[in-house]
């Protein structure tokens, strides 16, 4: 299966991997491609959703323009969501198929302090201030926010797996399970 990746970022590679290693599916290629999200480095609410369903669209522009076969294109975004009085970081993952078809998953998400979630909304990096206390550059594409407040439990190529697997499971089921319920109805 040749999957084309909306992104050059090492941590969402892995996080495929990781989803497809979970999932049992062998027999896989993942090339990545740098495609931009046309939304804020650090998007909030819809903005997140709608980053993962413009990087997959621009990826598929970009593989038509250059006679690129796939079997999926994969786009992966993070973000952040204020529920009620609540604040979380999370992923939505969005799969496309051949026939044009989007999956999209969403990881579970990490509760965040309002804080957090204000500074992020006034334009500053969380990444940028976790880097400034562990002295680690690269942040955001290794152990990532998730990681950091988990003490490495949920890296963000694991937290963001979350959200690769939620879409894989739509997409593996959708002519079975989903079809069913939805005739049942």
């Amino acid at each position: 299966m040749k999957i084309i990746l909306g992104s050059n970022n090492l941590s969402k590679k892995n996080s495929i991997t990781l989803a497809l290693n979970e999932l049992g599916i062998p027999d896989y290629e993942i090339i990545c491609v740098g495609i931009d999200s046309n939304v804020s480095s650090k998007p909030i609410g819809d903005e997140t959703l709608i980053g993962t369903l413009n990087r997959n669209r621009n990826l598929l522009k970009y593989c038509k323009e250059n006679n690129i076969a796939f079997d999926l294109l994969i786009s992966i975004e993070g973000g952040y969501e204020q529920v009620l009085n609540h604040y979380f970081i999370v992923t939505y993952a969005s799969i496309m198929n051949n026939d044009g078809e989007n999956f999209i998953g969403k990881s579970q998400g990490l509760q965040i302090s309002k804080e957090m979630f204000e500074w992020v909304k006034s334009g500053k990096s969380l990444n940028e201030v976790i880097e400034s206390i562990d002295g680690f550059t690269e942040n955001k594409k290794d152990n990532g926010i998730s990681g950091y407040l988990t003490n490495s439990y949920y890296k963000r190529s694991n937290f963001d797996s979350s959200a690769v697997i939620s879409a894989f499971l739509v997409l593996l089921n959708k002519d079975k399970n989903y079809k069913k319920l939805n005739k049942n109805l």
